[in-house]
Protein backbone atom coordinates (compact mmCIF):
# COMPACT_ATOMS: atom_id res chain seq x y z
CA UNK A 1 0.00 0.00 0.00
CA UNK A 2 2.85 2.61 0.83
CA UNK A 3 4.62 1.49 -1.88
CA UNK A 4 1.66 2.16 -4.16
CA UNK A 5 1.50 5.82 -2.62
CA UNK A 6 4.81 6.06 -2.97
CA UNK A 7 4.83 5.50 -7.11
CA UNK A 8 1.79 7.37 -7.57
CA UNK A 9 3.39 10.77 -5.86
CA UNK A 10 6.43 9.73 -7.50
CA UNK A 11 4.54 10.14 -11.02
CA UNK A 12 2.40 12.60 -9.98
CA UNK A 13 5.61 14.96 -9.52
CA UNK A 14 7.43 13.64 -12.36
CA UNK A 15 4.54 14.86 -14.45
CA UNK A 16 4.33 18.35 -12.88
CA UNK A 17 8.22 18.68 -13.75
CA UNK A 18 7.56 17.77 -17.24
CA UNK A 19 4.18 20.36 -17.61
CA UNK A 20 6.59 23.25 -15.62
CA UNK A 21 9.18 22.51 -17.92
CA UNK A 22 7.25 22.56 -20.93
CA UNK A 23 5.43 25.75 -20.15
CA UNK A 24 8.92 27.07 -19.60
CA UNK A 25 10.29 26.35 -23.01
CA UNK A 26 6.94 27.50 -24.71
CA UNK A 27 7.74 30.81 -23.34
CA UNK A 28 10.96 30.66 -24.37
CA UNK A 29 10.22 29.47 -28.24
CA UNK A 30 11.13 32.41 -29.60
CA UNK A 31 15.23 32.14 -28.50
CA UNK A 32 17.65 31.43 -31.25
CA UNK A 33 18.56 32.26 -34.88
CA UNK A 34 16.16 33.86 -37.30
CA UNK A 35 15.49 34.70 -40.95
CA UNK A 36 13.44 36.28 -43.32
CA UNK A 37 11.18 34.56 -45.48
CA UNK A 38 12.10 34.50 -49.36
CA UNK A 39 14.84 35.75 -49.01
CA UNK A 40 18.28 33.83 -49.29
CA UNK A 41 20.54 36.90 -47.94
CA UNK A 42 18.60 37.85 -45.25
CA UNK A 43 20.43 39.29 -42.09
CA UNK A 44 20.34 36.95 -39.41
CA UNK A 45 18.55 38.26 -36.37
CA UNK A 46 19.08 36.53 -32.75
CA UNK A 47 17.25 36.68 -29.78
CA UNK A 48 18.60 35.56 -26.66
CA UNK A 49 18.34 35.57 -22.93
CA UNK A 50 21.05 36.39 -20.36
CA UNK A 51 20.30 36.29 -16.90
CA UNK A 52 16.74 37.58 -16.40
CA UNK A 53 17.40 39.94 -19.31
CA UNK A 54 16.40 39.71 -23.27
CA UNK A 55 18.27 40.76 -25.78
CA UNK A 56 17.48 41.20 -29.92
CA UNK A 57 21.12 41.04 -31.85
CA UNK A 58 21.99 42.09 -35.46
CA UNK A 59 25.37 42.93 -37.17
CA UNK A 60 26.91 42.24 -33.85
CA UNK A 61 25.06 45.35 -31.97
CA UNK A 62 22.82 43.80 -29.49
CA UNK A 63 19.59 45.81 -27.59
CA UNK A 64 17.36 44.89 -24.33
CA UNK A 65 14.55 43.63 -25.46
CA UNK A 66 10.79 43.64 -23.43
CA UNK A 67 8.49 40.63 -23.38
CA UNK A 68 4.61 40.98 -23.49
CA UNK A 69 3.85 37.38 -21.80
CA UNK A 70 0.01 38.18 -22.45
CA UNK A 71 0.31 39.69 -25.80
CA UNK A 72 3.05 37.14 -27.17
CA UNK A 73 5.20 40.47 -28.26
CA UNK A 74 8.93 41.61 -27.69
CA UNK A 75 9.42 45.61 -28.11
CA UNK A 76 13.25 46.16 -28.95
CA UNK A 77 15.30 47.86 -32.07
CA UNK A 78 17.43 46.44 -34.85
CA UNK A 79 20.16 48.23 -36.44
CA UNK A 80 19.55 49.39 -39.99
CA UNK A 81 22.64 51.27 -41.22
CA UNK A 82 23.33 53.72 -39.06
CA UNK A 83 19.99 53.61 -37.46
CA UNK A 84 18.85 52.42 -34.41
CA UNK A 85 15.29 51.17 -35.02
CA UNK A 86 12.11 50.05 -33.24
CA UNK A 87 10.56 47.34 -33.64
CA UNK A 88 7.76 44.28 -32.12
CA UNK A 89 8.00 40.83 -32.57
CA UNK A 90 4.56 38.91 -33.07
CA UNK A 91 5.43 35.30 -31.91
CA UNK A 92 3.21 32.62 -33.73
CA UNK A 93 1.40 29.49 -32.59
CA UNK A 94 4.01 27.73 -34.05
CA UNK A 95 7.57 28.09 -32.46
CA UNK A 96 9.23 28.48 -35.97
CA UNK A 97 7.32 31.53 -37.11
CA UNK A 98 7.34 34.94 -36.12
CA UNK A 99 6.16 38.35 -37.37
CA UNK A 100 8.59 41.53 -36.98
CA UNK A 101 7.03 44.65 -37.31
CA UNK A 102 8.64 48.30 -37.92
CA UNK A 103 7.27 51.53 -38.66
CA UNK A 104 6.23 50.87 -42.28
CA UNK A 105 6.55 46.78 -42.83
CA UNK A 106 5.35 43.37 -41.40
CA UNK A 107 7.82 40.92 -42.43
CA UNK A 108 7.65 37.01 -41.82
CA UNK A 109 10.70 35.21 -39.86
CA UNK A 110 11.55 31.16 -39.74
CA UNK A 111 13.51 30.08 -37.35
CA UNK A 112 16.51 28.37 -38.16
CA UNK A 113 19.59 26.42 -36.16
CA UNK A 114 22.90 27.79 -35.11
CA UNK A 115 24.21 26.23 -37.56
CA UNK A 116 22.24 26.93 -40.54
CA UNK A 117 22.62 30.54 -38.58
CA UNK A 118 26.16 30.40 -39.09
CA UNK A 119 26.26 29.55 -42.34
CA UNK A 120 24.09 32.10 -43.38
CA UNK A 121 25.92 35.40 -42.38
CA UNK A 122 28.98 33.79 -43.45
CA UNK A 123 26.84 33.80 -47.35
CA UNK A 124 25.40 37.45 -46.87
CA UNK A 125 28.87 38.78 -45.62
CA UNK A 126 30.56 37.21 -49.12
CA UNK A 127 27.19 38.34 -51.37
CA UNK A 128 26.75 41.40 -49.58
CA UNK A 129 29.80 42.89 -49.34
CA UNK A 130 29.21 46.91 -50.13
CA UNK A 131 32.52 47.16 -51.51
CA UNK A 132 30.75 44.94 -54.80
CA UNK A 133 29.46 48.62 -55.94
CA UNK A 134 33.20 50.24 -56.69
CA UNK A 135 33.90 50.76 -59.95
CA UNK A 136 31.87 51.76 -63.10
CA UNK A 137 28.52 50.98 -64.11
CA UNK A 138 26.64 51.47 -67.31
CA UNK A 139 22.59 51.28 -68.01
CA UNK A 140 21.58 48.40 -69.91
CA UNK A 141 18.64 50.03 -71.93
CA UNK A 142 19.49 53.25 -72.56
CA UNK A 143 23.08 55.70 -72.39
CA UNK A 144 23.94 56.74 -68.91
CA UNK A 145 26.80 55.61 -66.90
CA UNK A 146 27.83 56.51 -63.39
CA UNK A 147 31.11 55.40 -60.79
CA UNK A 148 30.76 54.62 -57.25
CA UNK A 149 33.64 55.01 -55.30
CA UNK A 150 34.80 54.27 -51.87
CA UNK A 151 37.82 57.21 -50.01
CA UNK A 152 38.37 55.85 -46.65
CA UNK A 153 34.78 54.53 -45.11
CA UNK A 154 32.56 56.70 -47.53
CA UNK A 155 30.90 55.50 -50.33
CA UNK A 156 30.53 58.02 -53.26
CA UNK A 157 28.17 58.02 -56.78
CA UNK A 158 29.87 59.96 -59.24
CA UNK A 159 28.47 61.20 -62.64
CA UNK A 160 30.08 63.86 -64.76
CA UNK A 161 27.45 66.79 -63.08
CA UNK A 162 27.98 65.91 -59.42
CA UNK A 163 29.17 63.69 -56.69
CA UNK A 164 26.61 62.23 -53.72
CA UNK A 165 28.11 60.86 -50.26
CA UNK A 166 26.28 57.32 -50.11
CA UNK A 167 25.12 55.32 -46.93
CA UNK A 168 24.68 51.49 -47.16
CA UNK A 169 21.47 50.04 -45.13
CA UNK A 170 23.23 46.65 -44.54
CA UNK A 171 19.70 45.00 -43.14
CA UNK A 172 18.46 45.55 -47.11
CA UNK A 173 21.82 45.37 -48.67
CA UNK A 174 21.04 48.78 -50.43
CA UNK A 175 23.32 51.35 -51.11
CA UNK A 176 21.48 54.82 -51.22
CA UNK A 177 22.25 58.89 -51.92
CA UNK A 178 19.72 61.63 -51.59
CA UNK A 179 20.49 63.59 -54.68
CA UNK A 180 17.97 66.19 -53.99
CA UNK A 181 14.94 65.43 -55.65
CA UNK A 182 15.02 61.71 -54.23
CA UNK A 183 16.54 59.16 -52.64
CA UNK A 184 18.79 56.87 -55.52
CA UNK A 185 19.29 53.24 -54.63
CA UNK A 186 21.10 50.61 -55.85
CA UNK A 187 20.82 47.22 -55.08
CA UNK A 188 22.92 43.72 -56.11
CA UNK A 189 21.03 41.67 -58.81
CA UNK A 190 23.78 39.61 -60.26
CA UNK A 191 27.98 39.13 -60.29
CA UNK A 192 28.04 42.00 -62.23
CA UNK A 193 25.27 43.33 -62.13
CA UNK A 194 23.31 46.14 -60.28
CA UNK A 195 19.46 47.67 -59.86
CA UNK A 196 18.74 51.61 -59.50
CA UNK A 197 15.21 52.38 -57.92
CA UNK A 198 14.89 48.76 -58.01
CA UNK A 199 14.45 48.44 -61.64
CA UNK A 200 16.50 50.02 -63.52
CA UNK A 201 19.87 47.66 -64.65
CA UNK A 202 23.61 48.57 -64.98
CA UNK A 203 26.66 46.64 -65.95
CA UNK A 204 30.34 47.02 -64.57
CA UNK A 205 32.51 48.01 -67.15
CA UNK A 206 35.41 48.81 -65.23
CA UNK A 207 36.59 47.91 -61.55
Amino acid sequence: MKRTIRSKIFYAQLILCLFVSCLKANDRKFLGYWIMVGDQYSEVIEIKEVGSVLYVKNQDVEFPAEWDKARGTISSKLRIGPDNIPILIQLSEDPYKMTLHTEQYALNWVKISRNEATKQMKKVNQYCNPDFFIGHWQRVDMEGSHQIKKEGGTYYYVTNQYTKKMTYNAFNHILYCDLGVGILTFQRSGNNEIKAFGRNIYRRVSP
